[in-house]
């Protein structure tokens, strides 16, 4: 919608913007003159876009219009909104700031037979797809604008941590994984594993690397969108860094995430198993039996390059301060062993775009953004990491082209990942000694 021209100018938007509390935007969503006046076309619009306002445009410069707080979910579901209001504006050449504004609650908003505001303050005030009814005098509706309304006060005045967001910096970025070597000439390759709750985003987050390195989107490892987890097996992915097939030495190791309540997933010894470097590749996970010495390949005296360098825990923002007892307690008893372990640990926090709005039309704004801060930091509680710890990244799914600031992201999360691995190689001989 940037480059269509809204009707809404700025005295009058400024007039708009002072009946809201707090810092907030208009985004124009649909306008009536462009797309037409279709009453199922409009909610298509302002299906789950937040808070939305609809502007009309009467005769002699009269506007009206009204605003939600609820999200408009579904066309034929009635809803009640206690916050919502309707204005009414006159506008002359002498006169510019006669704005009437009530707040009224809607008792129903109706799509089915055109677009109504049913308030609890008046019965004439109805605003349709095609005419106003006002104050039982009918006027013809020349034009309606539909915005979406953006809260813009968890936006800081400056960023919580400070990221470049150009592709020269994505280049260096992904310079410094292609060049990335393991210390100490102790391993060629550097075993990262993923760990998290079923649908957390751990596949994905594999997919969009090998994206970022083969410069389109492709889903090499596979996701589903299941109850349980898609991943079943312990499976192993080497970073191709180059259409040529050159392999980085990070390698990045998926497995079955942890189940919710009665759901199957993993257990929380056969992650550490993992870790160990006891699972052969290849094993399939079974959420009734854990693995042990007589499984079939099991690997009784794993050396070194076997072992997990690093554990990155990926946690989901929509999820992070509401799941459930037993999947809070595995990653906080995962944490803990690990930890004893000597190997570093890390967290993604994934699904961010789907807690902002901001950062959905605008990754670069994750830093900005005050509710991301805040699901970093619940993440940090619930894992007992430092923040320091945790990135937040956006993975490929819907996309079919890349995103700079969606690569840096990523290639951000990954430089994290390695600095740690590298702490694991330099205390291994510590942590052998004493295990």
């Amino acid at each position: 919608m940037s480059s269509v021209i809204p009707r809404l100018d700025k005295q009058t938007e400024k007039q708009l913007l002072s009946l809201f509390e707090g810092h907030v935007k208009f985004s124009l969503l649909y306008k009536g003159s462009l797309h037409g006046f279709s009453v199922s076309d409009i909610f298509q619009k302002s299906i789950n876009q937040g808070c939305i306002m609809m502007v009309g445009y009467l005769a002699d410069d009269v506007i009206v219009g009204g605003c939600t707080s609820q999200w408009l979910r579904d066309q034929y579901a009635a809803f009640k909104d206690e916050k919502a209001f309707y204005f009414y504006i006159e506008q002359s050449e002498l006169d510019r700031t006669s704005v009437k504004s009530v707040t009224a609650t809607i008792n129903m908003i109706n799509f089915e037979n055109g677009l109504k505001f049913h308030l609890s303050k008046t019965n004439t005030s109805k605003l349709f797809a095609t005419r106003v009814d006002l104050e039982e005098e009918e006027k013809v509706l020349q034009e309606l604008e539909v915005y979406r309304v953006e809260d813009l006060g968890d936006l800081l005045d400056s960023p919580w941590r400070e990221l470049y967001w150009d592709e020269e910096i994505r280049d260096q970025l992904k310079n410094s994984i292609i060049n990335y070597k393991p210390p100490l000439n102790l391993v060629s390759k550097t075993k990262v594993l993923l760990v998290g709750p079923v649908g957390a985003g751990k596949s994905s987050f594999i997919s969009s690397v090998g994206s970022v390195f083969h410069g389109w989107v492709a889903l090499r490892a596979m996701v589903g969108t299941a109850a349980q987890s898609f991943t079943n097996m312990f499976r192993s992915y080497n970073i191709k860094t180059s259409q040529a097939g050159e392999q980085n030495p990070l390698v990045l190791c998926d497995m079955m995430g942890l189940g919710e309540e009665d759901l199957p997933g993993v257990k929380v010894n056969d992650v550490l198993q993992a870790v160990k470097g006891h699972v052969p590749e290849g094993y399939k996970f079974n959420s009734s039996e854990a693995i042990g010495s007589d499984t079939r390949g099991y690997i009784s005296t794993p050396g070194i390059a076997n072992k997990i360098a690093c554990v990155a825990f990926v946690v989901d923002a929509r999820k992070v301060q509401t799941y459930p007892d037993d999947i809070q307690e595995g990653l906080q008893e995962l944490r803990l062993k690990i930890r004893d372990l000597g190997v570093p640990q890390v967290a993604l926090l994934t699904h961010i775009d789907e807690v902002c709005h901001a950062v959905d039309k605008d990754v670069s704004r994750v830093y900005v953004c005050r509710h991301i801060q805040d699901k970093v930091t619940a993440a940090g509680n619930l894992l007992g990491l430092p923040v320091s710890c945790i990135v937040p990244v956006r993975n490929y799914s819907s996309e079919l082209e890349l995103d700079c600031s969606t690569d840096i992201l990523i290639l951000n999360a990954l430089e994290l990942i390695l600095r740690y691995a590298d702490l694991f190689y330099e205390d291994y001989d510590f942590f052998k000694a004493i295990q």
